[in-house]
């Protein structure tokens, strides 16, 4: 009895440290920029009633990179919630509810402009 009861107990553990019980329900990924040595991306994640996480990326061959990382809410998400523009080395992203600008500059050399205006 007691090596059952511990058996349970030790399942029970190794059930709750497993990240696959918190992993976030995968919507969509969406390309911002594609060229020949890099691609900017971000993806989309439901994690709650009317909640999401926005992850971006750049993409380098098969090696991936997280720039940043944004929440929304159900309404942001269901109304695009991002203006991209771009020239040549530059990508601005725009979203009205970035606290502050930022810039971010990839491995690559591409400057990610995060703003809300």
């Amino acid at each position: 009895m007691k090596k059952i009861f511990t058996f349970s107990f030790l399942s029970v553990l190794l059930l709750q440290s497993c990240s696959f019980l918190e992993q976030n329900k995968f919507i969509e990924t969406k390309v911002i920029s594609s060229d020949l040595n890099e691609q900017i991306i971000y993806k989309f994640y439901h994690t709650g009633i009317n909640n999401y996480k926005v992850d971006f990326y750049s993409v380098h061959q098969s090696d991936s990179t997280k720039l940043f990382e944004h929440f929304i809410k159900d309404a942001v998400f269901s109304s695009n919630p991002y203006t991209i523009s771009q020239s040549q080395d530059e990508i601005i992203i725009t979203n009205q509810l970035f606290s502050k600008e930022k810039k971010l500059i990839t491995r690559n050399g591409k400057s990610i402009i995060l703003t809300n205006r």
